[in-house]
Parts: C-alpha cells; structure tokens; sequence
C-alpha cells in the first residue's frame, strides 16, 4: 500500500473531522468528484469540482451542526493508485435529537498526493472490492 496515498487520506479525514473543509479541499486535485450513496439532504449523489464537494461536505457537517465525523477503524490496500478504508460515521442533531451511527466502506482515487475520486457508503468491504473488480483475498488490511 502506497504509505503516502494513506497519508493523504488521512489528513483529509482529519480535516473533515474538525470541520475543516478548506483543508480537506487542499488535499484534492481541481477536478475531485465524490459519488455518495447516501448524499446530504437536498444534494445530488455526485458532486464535481471543488464547489460542488465544498456544498456537499458543509450541507452533512451543517445538518449535525458540526458534529458529523467519520472515524477511519481500518485501511485496504487495493492498488498503486486506490484506497479503501472502513469508516465509522456518527453525528447528532441537538435540536431534535436524531442521530447517525453508521459503518461503511468508502474508495479513494489519489494521484500526485491529492484526493481524486472518491466513491462512499458502500455497505460492506465485499460490495466496495467487487465494485473495483476484486475480492477479499486480493485486499489484506493494513
């Protein structure tokens, strides 16, 4: 596993996490685009370009008043270029209390040490490596 790409993944991760989108931004190329399964209230399931991933990081971390984080439990490696990690999103919603504790496994694209593509909320490692052609004997954990 590419240890750099890995890195990249988790600064922006870091980033997010502490509602840092223009630093999660600094680590994706110009043209990211991320393919949410489970989009943010009123966005659509791709966002392209940094304006479109900036609307949609910001509708999921104001919907939870910035208290949605996704914890990375465990990285796959998958190729030179492609990072999957298990992750564990969980956020409330002080005013009417509803809450989101959820696992999924999301793909990363990284080249040149940003963020390219990002495909999230797969619901299980198996539907993430089939999606890019493999199985779990062809992704050890890292």
């Amino acid at each position: 596993m590419s240890q750099e790409n890995v890195e990249v993944l988790r600064q922006a991760n870091t980033a997010f996490n502490r509602g840092d989108i223009e630093g999660f931004l600094e680590l994706a190329g110009e043209e990211i685009e991320i393919e949410d399964s489970k989009p943010p209230p009123d966005m659509p399931p791709i966002a392209r370009g940094k304006d479109a991933v900036r609307a949609s990081l910001t509708a999921w971390t104001e919907a939870f008043s910035g208290g949605f984080t996704g914890e990375i439990v465990e990285y796959l490696d998958l190729d030179e270029h492609h990072v999957a990690c298990v992750v564990r999103y969980s956020g409330k919603e002080p005013r009417s209390g509803m809450e989101v504790d959820y696992r999924s496994v999301d793909i990363w694209e990284i080249r040149g040490g940003k963020l390219l593509r990002g495909k999230v909320s797969y619901p299980d490692r198996e539907s993430a490596l089939r999606s890019m052609g493999l199985s779990e004997q062809d992704a050890p954990a890292d």
